[in-house]
């Protein structure tokens, strides 16, 4: 009985500590740089046939920033939809010119961000994927 009255015990112990790790962040996963992922952005192209798909990561300074960014991420989305639809596919098919694109958007983030005063802290966009068809 007295077993298993320890086991219990140490078993109850165990799980509020998860519990209690659960709840908080640590100290590595909110400081220094991270990535906001953002969820694929889908736009007809110039034409009846063409689309663009294109996966986005923003680099930002740090987790307070990145929490900002999800909490505008509607507005974020809406920007990069209006700036990449309606584009010819050739505007958009060397390295220079997606290179020329991507500082474009970096350029509409940052502008987004700046209104909805969350603009502190944001640092970079990048395409992880881009497909044009």
């Amino acid at each position: 009985m007295r077993k298993l009255l320890g086991i219990l015990t140490l078993l109850l112990a165990m799980s509020s500590g998860t519990q209690a790790a659960e709840g908080k962040k640590s100290g590595s996963e909110t400081e220094g740089p991270q990535y906001v992922k953002l969820e694929s952005v889908i736009v007809n192209l110039e034409g009846r046939r063409h689309y663009l798909r294109a996966e986005i990561q923003l680099l930002v300074s740090d987790y307070a920033v990145a929490e900002k960014i999800k909490t505008n991420m509607p507005a974020l989305r809406h920007a990069l939809i209006m700036l990449f639809s309606g584009r010819n596919p050739e505007q958009i098919s060397t390295a220079e010119e997606r290179e020329k694109l991507r500082n474009e958007a970096k350029a509409e983030v940052a502008k987004v961000l700046e209104h909805y005063k969350a603009g502190k802290g944001f640092e970079d966009l990048f395409f992880t994927d881009f497909m044009v068809q």
